[in-house]
């Protein structure tokens, strides 16, 4: 039972306190004056929940914070919920606290926040105190707007329907679409573990395991077929290498017998082109020897020769440079006597008469000695230059001579004697190089005739043993050993690679075999399991299974039950209402003194009540016995006038002052008329002002 509310900055109320008595207690007011907002104050302060989306809507336009607080009895304890929003919509504050035990002042706090991390939960609390939490709690104390003429004006299923959803019924379908998505989540994981396979499949990996099965069986036939093809290649290769290994020595001593003539060949070669070079050589050496005992016969003449000319140069170049200082002591007296002439038969420095000028002062004199020293100079530079050709010759001359001399000093030759002798060394390697062919080319049938040295001799002698050895080998044999046994090998190796290539596949059909035989054993039991859990979901989960019918025939035996009570108590002449199931729809059948009443014959009046009984019971159920007030939220709506008027007579007798089933009954209506003539309890009038809602008692 609630003992009182305050509403602070909550919703359209300002600051709001309401104390509730027992038996009937109306909320009137126009539509928006904040009569459902209790509703949402109610839920809020008990389990932090409320049907207007965000916590922000529950802070009044322009406040900083709201806070609700809500005191209620439960048997012989008294309890207090409070919480408290910042403007944001957080929870800045919220407590559960026992405030009385057993008429005994206790005010202690049970929990404070909803710190479910910790174990702390002021929701959780509440819900094991009341036996139910909030969605329970929404069905159980309050009924809907347009509730009572839905349960009135139902057909038989949809009345199920109806009492499916009350009693959460409804949640069996979500759990059987859950437990459709468990079967459907497990089938993935097991695609995921076997390869893309599920219990649904287990016929198509039999089938695929035979097919590796029958594919395993051919390979294995061929492997054997592949199998002697490569030991008969094996032994036609042994045979073609036997053949080789005889052989083999003999190519040796024919690769051995080339080389052999190949250096014959080369060093005759060599040797004569060496012997050829010999001979030019020496050629060319008696040639210039004879040349250079020649020129050495005139070099005492040279070398005197030179000498002299060398002085005269030294001579005409000293006559020369001696001209040339005489005829600048003559430039110099030019220069003077030009300053000296006489004027007028006087001297130009002490103006007395001049006679007779000395030649030194002669200026015609001294011209006619610059000329004759500059003819003297002509012919000796003409001197000069005749012997510097003189010079030169003689040195090229001499250059030949130092260089004869150092040819023949190179070449020990002294004198004519060593010259005949090289002569003789000529004509001695120019026999030898006319008994040679000019180029050899190969060995011939007899090596020895291209001898013409040890070194060839003994090759010569090598080759002769060499042939004798190899004599009956034939090359074109052996070729013919090494291509089959080449070609052989290739094919040992295409079987060898083919063998592979089955024997993968022998073991790839093994592994698939073995992997698909697991798999399908896998299957088999996650085909029990998926039948287990099919299990459960048709008979726990259906709305019609097990479960749902156990559910539904407790439900219907617990509202039959107590409708039946209310019934009696609303003293409409009904003194049993029993509720029973069938294939798809919930039959109302009501019972008087003279038995079963058509329920076509009640009165709009008594179908209200008969409702009125019916969502009792099922608020009675929900509440485990626990909850001793409903919110009757705009009962009359939908409802016609007789029907509003047998509502208001039914609550009015059967409610007041607390005597009847519930402690309280709170009605919320816009319909201010309907209990002006009833006798109720307590009525508070809401009106929507400029400071927000306003509540009075009248």
């Amino acid at each position: 039972m609630i003992k009182d509310m305050q509403l602070k900055d909550f919703i359209a109320h300002r600051d709001t306190k309401i104390e509730f008595g027992k038996g009937i207690t109306i909320f009137v007011g126009h539509n928006g004056s904040g009569k459902s907002s209790v509703i949402d104050a109610v839920t809020f302060a008990l389990f932090g929940k409320h049907t207007r989306k965000s916590n922000k809507n529950l802070v009044r336009r322009g406040a900083t914070s709201a806070m609700v607080q809500m005191r209620f009895a439960l048997n012989s304890r008294e309890f207090q919920a409070t919480r408290a929003l910042s403007g944001s919509g957080q929870q800045s504050f919220s407590q559960f606290a026992i405030v009385s035990d057993g008429g005994k002042v206790v005010n202690r706090p049970v929990v404070g926040g909803e710190r479910k991390q910790f174990g702390e939960s002021m929701s959780s609390e509440i819900a094991k105190v009341l036996g139910l939490d909030y969605e329970k709690l929404r069905v159980a104390a309050v009924v809907q707007q347009g509730e009572l003429a839905r349960i009135v004006e139902a057909q038989p299923k949809e009345f199920k329907e109806l009492l499916n959803g009350l009693i959460g019924i409804d949640r069996l379908d979500l759990a059987y679409e859950t437990m459709r998505d468990v079967i459907v989540g497990f089938r993935d994981r097991l695609r995921d573990e076997t390869g893309g396979y599920t219990d649904q499949d287990i016929l198509k990996v039999e089938e695929l395991v035979g097919k590796k099965e029958i594919e395993l069986r051919q390979s294995e036939s061929v492997l054997a077929e592949f199998e002697d093809e490569r030991k008969m290649l094996e032994d036609k290769i042994r045979q073609a290498e036997r053949e080789i290994e005889r052989m083999e020595p003999m190519i040796l001593q024919v690769k051995e017998l080339h080389t052999r003539e190949e250096l014959l060949v080369r060093h005759v070669n060599e040797k004569r082109a060496a012997i050829a070079s010999e001979v030019s050589r020496l050629e060319r050496i008696v040639r210039e020897a004879a040349s250079s005992l020649k020129v050495l016969k005139n070099k005492a003449e040279v070398d005197m020769r030179l000498q002299m000319v060398r002085a005269e140069i030294d001579e005409v170049q000293s006559k020369i440079e001696e001209n040339e200082r005489a005829s600048g002591v003559l430039r110099g007296f030019l220069e003077c006597s030009s300053r000296l002439q006489v004027v007028d038969g006087k001297c130009p420095v002490c103006n007395s008469p001049v006679t007779k000028v000395n030649e030194m002062f002669d200026t015609a004199h001294i011209q006619d000695e610059i000329k004759d020293r500059a003819e003297e100079k002509s012919g000796l530079q003409k001197s000069k230059v005749e012997l510097k050709k003189e010079e030169q010759q003689l040195a090229e001359q001499d250059k030949k001579i130092a260089a004869a001399e150092k040819f023949l000093l190179n070449n020990s030759i002294g004198s004519a004697d060593d010259v005949a002798k090289l002569e003789a060394d000529l004509k001695g390697k120019q026999q030898d190089l006319a008994r040679l062919p000019k180029e050899i080319l190969k060995a011939g049938d007899d090596p020895m005739q291209i001898a013409i040295d040890d070194t060839s001799r003994s090759l010569a002698r090598e080759i002769i043993s060499l042939r004798e050895r190899v004599r009956g080998f034939s090359h074109y044999q052996y070729t013919n050993a090494k291509l089959e046994k080449s070609s052989l090998s290739q094919r040992l190796l295409d079987v060898n690679r083919k063998m592979g290539m089955h024997q993968k596949a022998i073991d790839d059909a093994k592994s698939a075999i073995d992997s698909g035989r697991k798999v399908i054993e896998q299957l088999q039991k996650a085909a029990e399991f998926v039948k287990t859990l099919d299990k459960i979901r048709s008979v726990i989960f259906s709305r019609d299974g097990m479960v749902g019918t156990s559910l539904r025939t407790w439900a219907l035996g617990v509202i039959s039950q107590k409708a039946s009570e209310y019934a009696s108590l609303f003293n409409i002449g009904i003194s049993r209402i029993e509720l029973a199931e069938g294939a798809r729809e919930i039959s109302i059948t009501c019972y008087g003194r003279q038995g079963e009443i058509d329920m076509d014959s009640l009165s709009g009046g008594e179908k209200v009540a008969v409702a009125l009984a019916l969502r009792l019971g099922i608020a009675y159920m929900m509440g485990s016995n626990k909850l001793d007030f409903v919110i009757l939220d705009e009962p009359t709506t939908h409802l016609d006038e007789e029907r509003r008027k047998a509502l208001v007579r039914i609550i009015s007798e059967a409610f007041r002052e607390g005597a009847g089933p519930l402690a309280q009954l709170v009605i919320i209506t816009h319909d201010s008329d309907i209990f002006e003539d009833s006798e109720v309890d307590q009525v508070f009038r809401f009106t929507m002002t400029a400071d927000g809602s306003q509540v009075t008692q009248e």
